[in-house]
């Protein structure tokens, strides 16, 4: 007996043999790839570490009994970033100057207003630059260094205030609001000042107060005969 299966005609074209899978595109893998990493960075920059104060505004935070609030920039780190921006390559990251060219801010006393220099000198110096002969620290130098009144007041007092703080320094804060009064009384001023002209101006600390005129500073006292 034959029992030959009967044979069944394949159709032009068609193959019995089972498909295969095709390999990813290499490109497909990239772009998911990359899609992870896009994620995971856009994540962590802008998750806020998933934390309920910066989601819910009324959430509240157990240590200080109320809505978490952010804490003010603290101007030593806006001074140290705008000084890097602005002054670095003269006075240096070490604020020790170039010998010879420009002069150190560490142990200034200009920087520091010791002696007979005042914190309206220094701050003068900042909004409309200096030329000519100067003396930092014993040592002379001859060279100009450009206005910054080109920056806000709280720009330059941020610089001040970072300069007055690092290397060993140890001065107060200038304050905004008197680099802006001395701006203001200053503000006729066009050319970059000389070391005469700033040592004419009587010696005055940032106490929110009007500089001192030479004629309204105080007399020396003289002895009863």
């Amino acid at each position: 007996m034959n029992h030959d299966h009967p044979h069944i005609p394949k159709n032009d074209g068609e193959s019995c043999e089972s498909p295969t899978n095709s390999p990813l595109s290499p490109w497909l893998v990239g772009a998911f790839i990359l899609a992870l990493f896009w994620g995971g960075f856009y994540l962590a920059f802008n998750s806020g570490g998933f934390r309920q104060d910066v989601y819910e505004s009324n959430a509240v935070n157990w240590a200080g009994g109320g809505a978490v609030a952010a804490a003010p920039p603290d101007p030593k780190v806006i001074g140290k970033r705008l000084y890097s921006q602005n002054c670095i390559v003269c006075h240096q990251a070490n604020g020790l100057g170039v010998p010879g060219q420009f002069p150190p801010l560490a142990g200034s006393e200009w920087v520091n207003s010791d002696s007979i220099h005042g914190d309206n000198h220094l701050v003068l110096i900042m909004l409309h630059g200096h030329q000519g002969p100067m003396k930092v620290a014993g040592q002379s130098y001859n060279n100009a260094m450009p206005q910054w009144k080109q920056l806000s007041d709280a720009e330059i007092a941020a610089i001040l205030t970072y300069i007055r703080s690092d290397w060993g320094n140890n001065a107060p804060a200038i304050d905004a609001s008197f680099v802006t009064l001395l701006r203001k009384e200053h503000e006729a001023q066009s050319d970059p000042y000389t070391q005469p002209e700033l040592m004419a101006m009587p010696k005055v600390m940032d106490a929110g107060k009007s500089p001192a005129s030479p004629s309204s500073a105080p007399s020396p006292s003289v002895p009863a005969k």
